[in-house]
């Protein structure tokens, strides 16, 4: 009989050697693309799930580029795709696209939170003050890229206008093939920005671009391309993420 009973299961499979830690998750410090676009209504509303409307009229997009030199999943790149939405009156930032650089930011990501993340090539490229950010899946496909150039230096309470809880669609199909799934939620969880593990927040802004270079309907996010930047930062910070919350169960 078998000797590994639960109280010896690590915190996610496999049990026997788990692949993260425990909440609070944190990311100790980390540099940042972060732009602000609006974006064409019906694109906008044809990748929303039930219950949720853009925030605004015209749809504002929120992109993040970000560079993890540390903490709990280790380095890694990550980019998102966040349109702003409100469900239920309230606003959030809805988890459209997630790709990551590691299997560690990646289950973070799908066990923890629901979010649907994929596995992606990321690189950066610094050439004085400015960056470019080119994020290819499969290698050599170009998804999304970004140009940014620092200007001059912002307060961080400029985050606070556009930061909103996060909202993700977890979905787990049916392992007895029924048309019904497993797990049918949308969560509700916070990213904290927190000081770096230099002890600041730091805000640049700038003159970026953001495009969608291949128009590929196995990933479509081009039909999000921008209409219009209206905000592009440079931020060097931590992250915290801690325990989330269930804000609608379909199944039940």
């Amino acid at each position: 009989m078998g000797n590994l009973t639960k109280d010896k299961f690590g915190y996610t499979a496999p049990v026997w050697s788990p692949i993260m830690t425990d909440a609070p998750l944190i990311i100790n410090d980390s540099e940042n693309l972060l732009f602000f676009y609006e974006a064409d209504l019906d694109s906008v509303n044809d990748i929303l799930p039930e219950g949720l409307e853009p925030l605004t009229e015209p749809p504002v997009i929120q992109v993040i580029f970000n560079h993890s030199f540390g903490g709990c999943a280790g380095p890694h790149f990550g980019n998102y795709l966040f349109p702003l939405v409100k469900y239920n009156g309230k606003p959030y930032t809805y988890e459209h696209f997630l790709m990551v650089t590691n299997d560690v930011a990646m289950t973070m990501g799908r066990e923890f939170w629901g979010d649907a993340k994929k596995i992606c090539h990321t690189e950066w490229v610094w050439e004085g003050n400015e960056l470019t950010v080119t994020v290819e899946r499969p290698k050599g496909l170009t998804l999304l890229s970004a140009h940014f150039r620092i200007e001059k230096p912002s307060s961080p309470e400029i985050l606070n206008s556009n930061h909103y809880p996060c909202l993700a669609l977890k979905y787990i199909p049916s392992c007895e093939g029924k048309e019904e799934p497993d797990v049918h939620q949308y969560i509700e969880g916070n990213l904290e920005i927190i000081p770096s593990t230099g002890g600041n927040v730091e805000l640049w802004s700038g003159t970026g671009s953001v495009w969608m270079p291949s128009p590929t309907d196995v990933c479509p996010i081009y039909k999000l391309t921008p209409k219009k930047i209206i905000g592009a930062y440079y931020l060097r910070c931590g992250f915290k993420m801690d325990y989330a919350k269930v804000i609608k169960n379909f199944l039940k």
